[in-house]
């Protein structure tokens, strides 16, 4: 009777440490599943951040092929067909008779004022939500704005740089001389920590 009862404890006994074996390795498991998951959210952040502060590539081009793209672009929204991050990226103006241009459509007929404001609207949102070279273009269009529009720009700019800022911290470095010199105080007071004065506004 002894004998059947002792076996009874071995046999439970042994139970036990095989499920308790069984938690430990489902449980080690996890850790290393967790610890694979966590190395590669870090590569992933760490090579994010190594694209977010490479230099923007340099865009050349002249001012009708930049019409050409307002063509596209217009015909696109039209037709209700994708418009990509290339083709907003591509409408953004770039030089100072692009601007020019751009701006010259809310002077025109209705059609051209509609497609300026798409534009706008277009350009704008993306700039926010850093989608390619957007953000940084949108930035560098300060050297050309003047004016009535520039009074809407740089209010759209408090918007667009309080949703990048430490893009607006790395990407400053790269602007145009003109665009820097405008966006110093903005500059900083976001990465500096400097208080704007009313001069600089």
């Amino acid at each position: 009777m002894k004998h059947y009862f002792l076996i009874g404890i071995l046999f439970v006994f042994a139970s036990c440490l095989s499920e308790k074996k069984q938690v430990i390795q489902s449980t080690m498991q996890q850790v290393r599943e967790t610890s694979k998951k966590e190395v590669k959210e870090k590569e992933l952040k760490k090579m994010i951040k190594i694209i977010d502060t490479l230099p923007p590539k340099k865009i050349s081009r002249t001012l009708e092929e930049y019409k050409s793209n307002l063509n596209i672009f217009s015909k696109k929204k039209t037709n209700n067909e994708l418009i990509t991050i290339r083709n907003v990226e591509n409408i953004t103006p770039i030089s100072q008779e692009e601007f020019s241009f751009y701006y010259s459509l809310t002077y025109s007929d209705e059609s051209n004022q509609a497609l300026h404001d798409a534009i706008t609207t277009k350009v704008l949102d993306n700039a926010i939500e850093d989608n390619g070279m957007v953000f940084f273009l949108y930035l560098n269009m300060s050297q050309f704005v003047d004016g009535e529009y520039a009074e809407g720009y740089y209010t759209y700019i408090e918007t667009v740089v309080s949703n990048n800022k430490n893009k607006f911290c790395v990407m400053y470095k790269y602007l145009s001389d003109r665009s820097k010199w405008l966006f110093e105080p903005l500059y900083k007071k976001v990465c500096k920590g400097i208080k704007r004065t009313e001069e600089d506004y």
